[in-house]
């Protein structure tokens, strides 16, 4: 397993590229990522507000 240690191209190289894969994705979230925290604190602010009023019956004594 020498030949895939730190500092040898077969290592940097397969590195290297893993790294550029995951760029995309994480420029992907960094664009899109706050819009789905505000999509789910609204649909959480909805749930809430549309929840029904529970009032306690009252008996007449």
């Amino acid at each position: 397993m020498a030949h895939r240690a730190p500092g040898t191209k077969a290592y940097d190289g397969a590195l290297a590229e893993s790294h550029a894969e995951a760029w995309h994705y994480l420029d992907q979230w960094a664009i899109h990522g706050e819009v789905l925290f505000v999509i789910t604190a609204l649909a959480e602010r909805q749930v809430q507000q549309a929840a029904p009023v529970v009032s306690p019956s009252r008996t007449e004594t």
